[in-house]
């Protein structure tokens, strides 16, 4: 993702920390060397999405915390019991 005005991109590293690196865009491209922002807590995806705002702050994904799904109570008939 390129930062509003062209002078950053950043990126996703493999062990999932937000990434940026300076650029100079013109006849010869350079980037700098990259920087290590924060860790991500990104659902698994192939192409993670996020946004910079011209502010320079974040709008991503977060995975949040949980064991998963708790158990379901199913109520059968439950019409019945309005009638009582």
């Amino acid at each position: 993702m390129w930062s509003r005005d062209g002078k950053e991109l950043f990126f996703i590293s493999a062990d999932r920390k937000l990434m940026a690196s300076a650029v100079k865009a013109g006849a010869k491209f350079e980037a700098g060397v990259p920087r290590a922002l924060f860790e991500v807590n990104m659902p698994a995806n192939p192409t993670p999405t996020f946004d910079v705002s011209a502010d320079g702050r974040f709008l991503l994904p977060a995975l949040v915390g949980g064991s998963g799904a708790g158990p379901m109570t199913v109520v059968i008939n439950w019409t019945g019991a309005l009638k009582r």
